[in-house]
């Protein structure tokens, strides 16, 4: 009998420690319920309910912080207190178990800062990108999160989207100049830069591109933080809820118009060309030379990576020539950009839309796309049909490119576009009637039974098969059907799994790629078990 009372009785007293703990850790909080907020304002020297935005620079409030943080006092009459002496009265209050237990993650911490290296910089990197631990000397810190629910004491907030318009293509020079002045920003301020878009995947783009932004506007002192806001609390640096608010300024640019590349200098070969968007939209089509580095190559996280592994990723890239980089919007490709620009190259910024919307294109569409037998097995003779259509009317054809195109009196200076009547394919020769495929170039000769070149206007159609691996297994010429159809056999000898089909139709010069639109299941057979 006297056991069971023994375990109740320290049952109790179990339950009476536990309420202790949790209470000190709602005091760690402040009357507020925010302890970041509380801690903020004693550093400030003010009472907790004046922390909202007020209207002061971002290089005093960080040396009032800096002055705060360096006071050594005790707490005073009125309540104010160091951060740190704060911290260590908090965590006195915690009981062994729990001491124990942030010992043993300090020593994970510690582990990992021994297992994961810092990003070694050189004095030029440092010079551009500013270390978390560093001090901040500078007028301005700008966030440009879009979504961001705590800053950098003192910094103020433009959402970098602030800076696209509808099309989502960047505003005048003037209208962003605009925005920089009313957020309190002229162009002698020295800024430094950090956020980022969490929706959008995160890491360091949405500040590579603002600024490349200011860059191209002229402004000379503009960093970036080499980290976002994850990094800054990680350091146990202090941060605020409400971004800082700044009397505005008139902010005059001064265009640089050699950090964006146009249509007329990338299709002039005016420099060598990266494509930063993934392989997989290299490879549905891209700018011709261009070669494919991924943006995510110049990352170590969410940061940009270190000098040593910048130079092995860029080694293939000719410093001596202007390097254009490019990805769908732009955003993105100012990432690579950035890296490149610290290495010493001379980078310019581009799209991917920009050079669609100026390229003259086929005004088809891939209407339907078959195969049979479909499944197939090893072996089979597999049919693959295609057939096309024209797109919308060229004024509809007209008015989707203005979506992309900023400047619309120049659309029909540099956009051409085949159009078509009658059956979409036809009419890139005459007469009409005869389909002429014996060349070994894929080339469909209309009217003529003579053989086709290269350089003619003849409509041409292929089918590229690709393995599950990615590779290319196969390439059928296709032949005119009737109107608008084609088709072209495939000898499926390859080993079994699903092949993806890409129709590829081009009028001389001209090439439209239609990407995995069709997929082909093929079953493996004893007689070609060692194919593939």
């Amino acid at each position: 009998m006297l056991k069971p009372i023994i375990i109740v009785l320290v049952l109790l007293a179990v339950a009476f420690q536990v309420p202790s703990v949790n209470a000190e850790c709602q005091a760690c909080k402040g009357t507020d319920g925010d302890w970041t907020k509380t801690a903020t304002a004693f550093l400030e020297g003010k009472p907790v309910e004046e922390t909202g935005p007020i209207v002061y620079t971002a290089k005093v409030a960080r040396q009032g912080y800096e002055a705060q943080n360096s006071d050594d006092s005790s707490d005073d009459a009125e309540g104010s207190s160091n951060f740190d002496a704060s911290v260590k009265d908090d965590s006195a209050a915690v009981d062994s178990s729990d001491a124990a237990a942030e010992d043993s993650s300090n020593a994970a911490a510690e582990d990992k800062d021994i297992n994961e290296a810092p990003i070694q910089r050189s004095d030029n990197f440092d010079r551009v990108l500013v270390p978390v631990s560093a001090d901040l000397n500078a007028d301005v810190m700008l966030d440009i999160s879009p979504t961001a629910t705590e800053y950098i004491p003192g910094a103020i907030n433009i959402n970098y989207e602030s800076f696209l318009g509808k099309d989502k293509r960047l505003k005048s020079a003037s209208e962003m100049a605009k925005i920089l002045g009313e957020a309190g920003i002229s162009q002698d301020n020295s800024v430094v830069i950090y956020g980022e878009c969490r929706p959008c995947g995160g890491g360091p783009s949405a500040a590579t591109y603002v600024y490349w932004i200011m860059k191209y506007l002229g402004h000379e002192d503009v960093r970036l933080l080499d980290g976002g806001i994850d990094d800054w609390v990680e350091a146990r640096r202090p941060t605020e809820t409400s971004p800082a608010v700044l009397p505005q300024k008139n902010y005059v640019p001064t265009i640089k118009p050699e950090l964006l590349a146009t249509y007329e200098f990338v299709k002039n070969g005016g420099g060598q060309i990266v494509d930063a968007r993934s392989l997989d939209q290299f490879a549905a089509g891209s700018i011709p030379e261009a070669v494919n580095i991924p943006y995510e190559e110049v990352l170590d996280g969410k940061r940009i990576k270190g000098e040593e592994d910048l130079e092995y990723i860029f080694s293939g890239i000719d410093r001596d020539e202007p390097v254009i980089v490019y990805t769908d919007t732009g955003v993105k490709a100012t990432m690579p950009w950035f890296a490149l620009t610290l290495m010493g190259y001379d980078a310019r910024l581009y799209s991917w839309q920009d050079w669609l919307a100026n390229e003259p294109k086929l005004n088809i569409s891939l209407k339907d796309a078959n195969a049979n037998p479909n499944p197939a097995k090893t072996g089979d003779v597999v049919k693959i049909t295609a057939v096309f259509q024209e797109e919308a009317e060229l004024q509809q054809t007209q008015q989707s490119v203005e979506e992309i195109v900023e400047v619309e009196d120049t659309l029909n200076e540099n956009m051409t576009v085949l159009t078509v009547k009658g059956c979409a394919t036809c009419g890139f020769g005459s007469p009409q009637g005869f389909a002429d495929i014996s060349s070994d170039t894929g080339i469909v000769q209309i009217g003529s039974k003579g053989k086709a070149s290269a350089s003619d206007n003849s409509f041409r159609c292929i089918a590229k098969i690709t393995s599950p691996s990615g590779e290319e297994v196969g390439r059928v010429i296709m032949k005119r059907i009737s109107g608008d159809e084609f088709a072209g056999i495939w000898n499926a000898n390859v080993a079994g799994g699903d092949y993806d089909v890409s129709i590829v139709a081009s009028v001389g010069d001209l090439t439209k790629t239609f990407a995995n639109v069709l997929e082909i299941e093929i079953a493996g057979s004893s007689k070609y078990k060692n194919l593939g």
